[in-house]
């Protein structure tokens, strides 16, 4: 699996112990914690690093990885693709606050996503937004998921499960668009 991969404006890379910091800072912002699974808020001192201590391990083990999204050496947010246990490669991501609405979320998404199909060998790539999230819901449509259902995610920031969209795109979906791009 590649260690980094530079898009129009961003440059993804593999996680360092110096990005628990801003990972944290990022993280402990309600509006961001509160959109996703399993970041908890407030989000306590030392979780940062010791995420990022796994990370390795994970990689290792071909469970895929998170990467860090930088604009200009500055760490704006987090892009992963993860194997889950049913087998399945889901993409997550968070972009922090005031990088919003500038595409960057879409940007650092449609590289993870050859990472998982290019790198990962993933057959399809799931993932999902929390119902009053349609800004995700856009992102994931941009890359080229599409709708597979409802359900219940849980959210730790607020300690409930949430309604959630459900998302996906198999590998056949991914090869398509590239030829497209190309022609």
């Amino acid at each position: 699996m590649r260690a980094q991969m530079k898009t129009a404006r961003l440059l993804l890379r593999w996680l360092e112990r110096e990005d628990a910091i801003p990972v944290q800072a990022g993280c402990n912002n309600w509006n961001v914690a509160r959109m996703l699974a399993v970041v908890p808020y407030p989000y306590p001192d030392g979780h940062a690093q010791e995420w990022i201590a796994g990370h390795a391990d994970q990689r290792a083990s071909g469970q895929g990885s998170p990467y860090a999204i930088t604009l200009e050496g500055e760490l704006i947010g987090v892009v992963g693709i993860d194997n889950q246990k049913s087998g399945d490669f889901e993409l997550g991501y968070w972009i922090g606050e005031p990088y919003w609405g500038k595409g960057f979320a879409t940007e650092a998404a449609q590289a993870a996503v050859t990472i998982g199909f290019a790198d990962l060998g993933a057959d399809r790539l799931t993932s999902g937004h929390y119902e009053e999230n349609p800004a995700s819901g856009n992102v994931l449509k941009k890359c080229g998921f599409e709708y597979s259902g409802k359900s219940k995610r849980p959210c730790l920031a607020r300690g409930e499960d949430m309604p959630s969209i459900d998302l996906t795109m198999p590998r056949t979906r991914w090869i398509d668009g590239l030829v497209a791009r190309k022609a």
